[in-house]
């Protein structure tokens, strides 16, 4: 019998699929079918865009990929990012674009990840973050899958020189939710065990991983909900994404909040709730039978300097160590969870 939640949901579902009858009958987008970096050239008032606000009006740019040169909306985005970075994360939009790829014409808006600001080191923040998301995909289909760009950022009022850095973008959220057949929702207040129970677990295990804290299902904050179509699966699947305060990035304007008691943004806490061991043991095995990919992830990634490479492997190292011991992991997260 479906909780009032769920029916709730299930009614929703329902009212959307009856206006959206091509639901679910979405083409493959190559887009995010390759690993190699993606040559992208986006021409625009860098000036005016880097004034631009979060909440303001798109500003035009011509994006060119290949022989293809379209028309987008580009502004700023992230919060956080948007305080911290001489250079912020963007939105692009493509709602009035049309592709000669008529499968690209599904995208309406992609989450542009950006290096925060042009030193070196902080590229190379952008690629641990571009791993992390890489290193879940490993883990579950229900993530967010992204893409490397060279980008090319070329200012049209020739005030700046041109710019080239690594950037990648994210899956927007309602591909992914039609990729797996579901829906995004947007419920105030949700607890976590009202979520798909072994996604929960994983992720939790997962932000452990990665030294994260900067998440939580009730504010949905860092995750989506996805509620899938299937009513026998009635808990939303929770995917997280945002990942620059981890210790696994160990950006240097990444600083624990004073709440959790911690130096340092490396030293990890568990942040989840209580499952039992068998629950953790299930999370814990996913991550054992990727140790190997994992690995050769980080150890094969081109773009990493040596210095990026030892800090993630060391990381991994730590973690790895505590999760194959029985003692160590149930301390951790079964007598330290919420």
């Amino acid at each position: 019998m479906l909780s009032k939640f769920n029916f709730r949901y299930a009614i929703v579902f329902l009212l959307y699929l009856a206006v959206n009858s091509s639901y679910g009958q979405q083409e493959q987008i190559p887009l995010f079918q390759s690993d190699e970096p993606l040559k992208v050239r986006i021409e625009t008032d860098m000036k005016a865009l880097l004034k631009l606000t979060t909440e303001g009006k798109y500003q035009k740019a011509t994006l060119t990929v290949g022989d293809e040169q379209v028309e987008i909306g580009v502004r700023p985005r992230g919060n956080n990012r948007y305080q911290t970075c001489s250079f912020p994360p963007i939105t692009l939009n493509f709602k009035k674009t049309e592709f000669k790829d008529s499968s690209y014409n599904q995208l309406k808006k992609l989450k542009l990840v950006n290096s925060c600001k042009l030193q070196g080191q902080y590229e190379q923040y952008l690629l641990r973050e571009y791993l992390i998301y890489k290193t879940f995909n490993m883990l579950t289909d229900y993530s967010f899958k992204v893409r490397l760009l060279e980008l090319e950022y070329i200012d049209t009022k020739d005030k700046m020189k041109p710019i080239q850095r690594f950037g990648f973008v994210i899956e927007d959220q309602h591909l992914l939710a039609r990729r797996k057949n579901g829906i995004i929702i947007k419920p105030s207040g949700l607890k976590d065990e009202v979520t798909q129970r072994d996604q929960m677990v994983l992720v939790s295990v997962f932000q452990y991983m990665i030294g994260n804290t900067d998440w939580q299902v009730a504010a949905r904050q860092n995750l989506k909900l996805v509620k899938l179509l299937d009513f026998k699966e009635p808990n939303p699947y929770v995917v997280p994404y945002d990942f620059d305060y981890t210790g696994m990035v160990n950006a240097v304007y990444a600083v624990p909040a004073d709440v959790l008691g911690i130096d340092k943004i490396t030293e990890r806490i568990y942040w989840g709730q209580c499952y039992t061991r068998e629950e953790f043991k299930k999370a814990i095995d996913q991550h054992l039978d990727r140790k190997e990919e994992i690995y050769a992830l980080y150890n094969e990634f081109e773009y990493f300097d040596n210095n990026s490479r030892s800090q993630s492997i060391n990381y991994l190292n730590s973690f790895y160590k505590i999760i194959e011991n029985d003692k160590s992991w149930q301390l951790i997260f079964m007598k330290g969870c919420n």
